[in-house]
């Protein structure tokens, strides 16, 4: 169980993270409000929503905007709190071999003809690359790096993880490809993972999205509480930064009702 001066510091990166997103979205929407080509003024141009309520123009307005910057705001929000408990970069730099691309290309074939069930087998029992290495470094959405259990994990967050094939694909691929830059470079333990910041099907329920689940293996998974009890490293992980994240919520509420007051719908 986390203890209370971890609470006390999710706490406060949580409170840190909302107040910034609050001021920086409420700033954007603010300098666009004499801006004809604004997100909202735009919406309002639109004779046919114009002629609906004020409410249904500032809602569908802004929902698109406020989705996209809050699924960012998670994810700096959860890199943040992994700083206490892991080593935290954003890039794999190390070697690759052509062989090694080759394989990961035949496993995602595999996958995505249906020939194979994803395994976390058909990667981690491939060794290191000895020979034909060429440099090669790779943007990592999230590498924590374990240094009591000497292991690495690379991770691949989306707020809710709804992606179609083709995503996912692209996505299992960075992953492996990164995968095999550290296996080449490092005799640690190395675990892939696909995250999301929350269960879009409802926390406890079954995380049935079939296109991301063709190319990873369960235990790959790690689905909004699970994530962020990952993160911090503790079962109450996800119930520490839920409520950190109720208690300071007002924020952002006031900043929404200030953005609506202000462009007088």
């Amino acid at each position: 169980m986390l203890n209370n001066s971890e609470l006390l510091r999710i706490e406060s990166i949580v409170r840190s993270h909302l107040s910034g997103f609050a001021t920086g979205f409420k700033t954007r929407h603010f300098g666009e409000l004499e801006n004809p080509q604004g997100t909202l003024n735009l919406k309002k141009q639109n004779v046919f929503v114009r002629a609906l309520p004020g409410e249904f123009i500032y809602y569908s307005a802004l929902v698109r905007s406020f989705d996209s910057a809050f699924g960012g705001l998670l994810e700096k929000l959860a890199i943040e709190i992994a700083r206490e408990y892991y080593e935290v970069s954003q890039e794999v730099s190390g070697q690759i071999s052509a062989r090694q691309i080759d394989y990961i290309n035949d496993i995602l074939t595999n996958y995505k003809n249906k020939d194979a069930i994803p395994d976390i087998s058909h990667y981690s029992n491939y060794s290191a690359e000895p020979f034909s290495l060429k440099p090669a470094s790779h943007a990592s959405d999230h590498l924590f790096f374990d240094k009591k259990k000497n292991t690495y994990h690379i991770v691949e967050l989306k707020a809710g993880g709804d992606l179609d094939i083709k995503k996912a694909e692209v996505e299992k691929r960075a992953l492996l490809e990164q995968y095999f830059i550290l296996r080449n470079t490092t005799s640690s333990d190395i675990k892939l993972h696909f995250a999301t910041a929350y269960n879009k099907f409802g926390e406890g329920n079954d995380w049935a999205q079939e296109r991301v689940q063709r190319f990873f293996a369960a235990e790959e998974l790690l689905i909004g509480k699970d994530f962020w009890n990952f993160v911090c490293k503790d079962d109450t992980g996800f119930a520490a930064v839920l409520s950190a994240y109720t208690n300071n919520i007002g924020v952002i509420v006031d900043a929404l009702s200030e953005i609506k007051e202000a462009y007088n719908i």
